[in-house]
């Protein structure tokens, strides 16, 4: 009877313990999982150029293919290498050469960024489009007649045998991967005219230059809309899209780098660019 008592006594007590212990266990395993979830979400900064012609269209497939989520900022090439060095990004995408966006991330920053400690793999390539307003009459020029017109030496398209229209360049901000193309390429580095209109966000320039009937934007062709049309030159400026790490790769970031190669590869088949030979696709 005593005893009977006593357990009476204490089931209650018992119970609240026995509560207590199971929320615990279950709180520890959420968190676990928790922990989990986010292990496997790899995070890419960097090239919109790379974030809107590969990775973002086949996102689905490179997520299944490596059975990790991807978390995506396109925030332009040298901020994704900025990213990736500072540990805000596991993966950085660059749409230029990687010694290219290295040199101007040093200048940019006066801080020396180490390419020999970088790993880098092509998954496509794209090439250097520019965009003009639907009423411009100018549709293909020279590379010469627009390294004129991007230095600031040609400021009317009258000049180029268009209408009177002043000539305004859109472009990304400094960082991105096209621009440093242009800049690389046609410019032999020197950089764009301070008259140009510059976009923190690159997807705004198509829109920007179909609101200005002088305007020509530089644009990946992923980025055309109905409402501009594509400005041809005689020798079209191919970037490759390369992604880039740093240190030791973790299973899930090498995952995802050869579920992004693979789709990047079946897509190379279907491109009409030249690729450059020190880029071979899918290296």
């Amino acid at each position: 009877m005593v005893n009977f008592t006593l357990n009476r006594l204490a089931y209650p007590v018992l119970r609240h313990r026995f509560g207590r212990l199971i929320f615990a266990i279950g709180f520890i395993g959420a968190c676990a999982a928790m922990q989990k979830a986010a292990a496997e979400e790899v995070t890419l900064h960097g090239s919109t150029t790379v974030l809107n012609t590969v990775v973002a269209p086949h996102q689905a497939e490179i997520e299944q293919r490596s059975g990790q989520k991807l978390k995506l900022v396109g925030n332009g090439s040298q901020r994704g290498i900025a990213d990736l060095v500072i540990g805000r990004a596991q993966i950085a995408m660059i749409s230029a050469p990687l010694t290219e966006e290295a040199k101007r991330l040093d200048q940019a920053t006066a801080a020396a960024i180490a390419v020999g400690k970088f790993k880098q793999y092509q998954i496509g390539e794209s090439r250097v489009a520019f965009a003009v307003h639907l009423s411009n009459t100018v549709r293909k020029l020279s590379n010469r007649l627009l390294t004129d017109i991007l230095t600031g030496r040609v400021t009317n398209w009258n000049d180029v045998g268009g209408a009177d229209l002043k000539i305004v360049i859109v472009t990304a901000q400094r960082g991105d991967g096209l621009r440093s193309m242009v800049e690389a390429k046609l410019l032999k580095d020197a950089g764009l005219p301070s008259t140009a209109r510059t976009m923190t966000n690159a997807t705004q320039i198509a829109k920007v230059v179909s609101q200005i009937s002088g305007a020509i934007g530089i644009i990946a062709p992923a980025s055309f809309t109905d409402a501009v049309v594509e400005l041809h030159v005689d020798e079209p400026i191919v970037q490759p899209l390369i992604l880039v790490t740093t240190g030791a790769e973790t299973t899930e970031v090498r995952r995802v780098i050869d579920a992004a190669i693979a789709v990047g590869n079946s897509q190379c088949t279907k491109t009409a660019t030249r690729m450059e030979p020190e880029f071979p696709c899918g290296s």
